[in-house]
């Protein structure tokens, strides 16, 4: 594997494991206790919430390494890496329907 198969990767799974986790923490809240108080489930809400928040974070991260990459295949690579980061976040949307 080349160095940057590698750095590819790595970047990419800081997205793809707390997305699968997060995803199945939303998908997995109706059978489960409760986040919040009283007689509401704010479950699906807040690890909603949490899974947008991540996609953002992590896109922001791939964008200023995009800017800041000296060499074109870094920047084709943090760029590929940003576009990813739109497409999940879409599949995040209809993900996390009970939240919308």
């Amino acid at each position: 594997m080349s160095k940057t198969s590698k750095k590819l990767m790595l970047r990419l799974a800081f997205l793809v494991v707390p997305f699968v986790i997060l995803t199945l923490v939303v998908l997995d809240s109706k059978s489960g206790g409760q986040t919040g108080g009283g007689a509401y489930d704010l479950s699906g809400l807040i690890y909603g919430l949490v899974l947008f928040a991540w996609i953002a974070v992590w896109m922001l991260w791939m964008l200023v390494a995009c800017l800041i990459s000296k060499t074109p295949p870094d920047r084709n690579m943090y760029l590929k890496l940003f576009l990813i980061g739109i497409v999940a976040l879409v599949a995040a949307y209809f993900v996390t329907p009970q939240m919308f």
